[in-house]
């Protein structure tokens, strides 16, 4: 039998630390097996320029004690999580997490109890996934005339094309910040008009806080989980348009408005999730999304009895918004 054997040469002194070729060819291919297994592979949300701008942009004043959630153990995104509500810690607006309450494509939504500088027992935190970083390049009728921040951080104008795919990950990272920041700002402006919707708080990063809408033990369901007495269906609905005409006042569409992103809380519906609004002063699609939102709310409590003639209202609000 002929054995393959590793012969010893001139390269290969004893006394030399460097590794003989026998043992660097086995280095080598262990290498090899591992990145085959993933086990050198990354996930998105370790990229080094990702977890930058996640500690840069979660970065609070003064020193608290270390935020250990008890919720977050063993959550596979708990350190993404963790590291995306420490800023709400330390600035004292939350003291704990308590629960999960809703859990979408790219967001997921926390209960957490209020901090002294909130003033609220009960807030929800909404934090993006590290998927947010990879789709949105979808989407682009949303994001037209959008002002959005480059990979050097240079405010710039969204157009159809929206987020490049090949840009960096420090400049999507900048980008999907932006993203979040028009979302919260259009709740806040929602929230200063009247509309009915949870007190925005604060926003930090890829995290919103906002007010919880519920109780210590019951979250607002959204009006595709319930049935609507029909005593109130149609105060439910003559409300929802009150608030479709208020953001439109204030050149805001919601743009996506279903019976998935209305919450219903004693006899009140709350809109949320304003990741898709629009200005209708830039774009082609804007009349089409505000018929869009009333058809959908019109057809959301007909069910419960709540009567409205969704194009008549709709074309009556576009043209007052010409006006003025």
């Amino acid at each position: 039998m002929t054995r393959n054997l590793i012969i010893p040469g001139p390269w290969d002194d004893p006394d030399d630390e460097t590794p003989a070729y026998g043992t660097r060819f086995k280095a080598h291919k262990q290498r090899k097996a591992q990145a085959r297994a993933g086990v050198a592979k990354q996930s998105f949300e370790s990229n080094a320029d990702v977890q930058r701008w996640l500690r840069e942009s979660s970065e609070g004043e003064g020193a608290r004690a270390p935020f250990a959630p008890d919720a977050l153990v063993g959550r596979r995104d708990g350190p993404w999580v963790l590291s995306s509500l420490t800023s709400f810690y330390e600035q004292e607006l939350i003291t704990d997490v308590l629960r999960e309450v809703k859990s979408g494509k790219e967001a997921t939504v926390f209960c957490c109890s209020g901090g002294p500088a909130s003033g609220a027992e009960l807030l929800a935190a909404k934090i993006y996934r590290p998927r947010m970083f990879r789709s949105l390049s979808n989407d682009a009728v949303y994001r037209e005339g959008r002002t959005v921040r480059n990979e050097s951080g240079k405010q710039v104008k969204l157009t159809g094309k929206g987020i490049p795919s090949r840009a960096s990950a420090k400049g999507r990272a900048f980008q999907v910040s932006s993203w979040i920041s028009y979302e919260y700002a259009t709740q806040e402006l929602a929230y200063r008009l009247g509309v009915r919707t949870p007190r925005p708080y604060a926003q930090t990063g890829n995290g919103l806080l906002m007010a919880y809408i519920g109780d210590a033990h019951t979250v607002a369901p959204r009006l595709a989980e319930i049935e609507v007495d029909r005593g109130v269906a149609q105060d439910l609905l003559d409300g929802l348009l009150e608030d479709i005409e208020r953001l439109l006042g204030a050149h805001r569409i919601h743009g996506d408005l279903s019976v998935y992103n209305i919450l219903a809380w004693e006899g009140q519906a709350y809109l949320i999730d304003f990741a898709q609004a629009v200005d209708p002063r830039h774009g082609d699609d804007a009349r089409a999304l505000l018929a869009r939102d009333v058809a959908r709310v019109v057809a959301a409590l007909a069910p419960f009895g709540a009567r409205a003639d969704a194009h008549a209202i709709a074309d009556r609000l576009w043209w007052a918004y010409l006006q003025g």
